[in-house]
């Protein structure tokens, strides 16, 4: 962030300076420990901790995807819709967003006092499937909010399943009755559940005043169904 100001230098001049504040310092590295393939997790976290993804703040994760991107969506919407509620302009008043009274759901993301605990905390409210209710002024969200809380969290189940499960078990028997390797964990997608569609599609539904909201990047159709055939006329 920065701001220009105008001050007098020691003849007098009124001379324009440049004041500026380096926000997120305790998340900056030294250029020569940076790498070309980016697999330290202290280069991996940015942004504001509460609204980073849960894996990038824990270390469960080492490298930035797109899906902690979403997850980071995921948290902004999630937070407007438990912490705040829109008044409407009144005589005298300006309207807008103003934070609720009372205890408000996730103030303990925000006094977390370091990453590995607050990556623990979004990690359960996943997995744990946490209970939230939105204030009355985002309630067309809340079927939204919840269809992304399922699916983060059957994701990271799946991770954790993959991650823990037994040498022994990690292949099955095709027909012939051959030792076969398990399909590759798709991290970027957390095994298919955290995707583009998954992010969009609840949208779709939406009731209320938001229902018919507009999508101007529509998720592409899904693939042919597997041995489906195109028929020439």
């Amino acid at each position: 962030m920065y701001r220009r100001v105008k001050v007098k230098n020691a003849t007098g001049v009124v001379e324009e300076k440049v004041c500026g504040v380096l926000t997120d310092y305790d998340l900056s590295s030294w250029t020569r420990s940076l790498t070309e393939d980016y697999t330290k997790t202290s280069q991996q976290r940015t942004g504001t901790p509460p609204f980073m993804a849960h894996g990038l703040l824990d270390g469960s994760d080492n490298l930035h995807l797109y899906r902690h991107d979403a997850e980071s969506i995921f948290y902004i919407m999630l937070i407007l819709a438990t912490h705040y509620e829109i008044q409407a302009p009144t005589k005298g008043k300006g309207g807008g967003a103003r934070v609720r009274k009372g205890n408000l759901s996730f103030q303990d993301w925000f006094d977390a006092p370091n990453y590995n605990m607050l990556g623990g905390i979004k990690s359960d409210f996943f997995t744990k499937r946490k209970v939230f209710e939105v204030s009355p002024s985002f309630k067309d969200f809340r079927c939204w909010l919840l269809q992304l809380q399922k699916s983060f969290g059957l994701g990271s189940g799946a991770k954790q399943q993959q991650k823990y499960m037994e040498p022994e078990e990690s292949f099955g028997e095709d027909t012939f009755g051959e030792n076969t390797p398990p399909a590759t964990f798709d991290e970027e997608t957390l095994g298919g559940h955290v995707t583009y569609n998954a992010l969009i599609s609840p949208a779709r539904r939406l009731t209320g005043e938001l229902k018919g909201l507009v999508i101007r990047y529509p998720p592409p159709p899904p693939p042919p169904a597997s041995g489906t055939q195109n028929v020439g006329a």
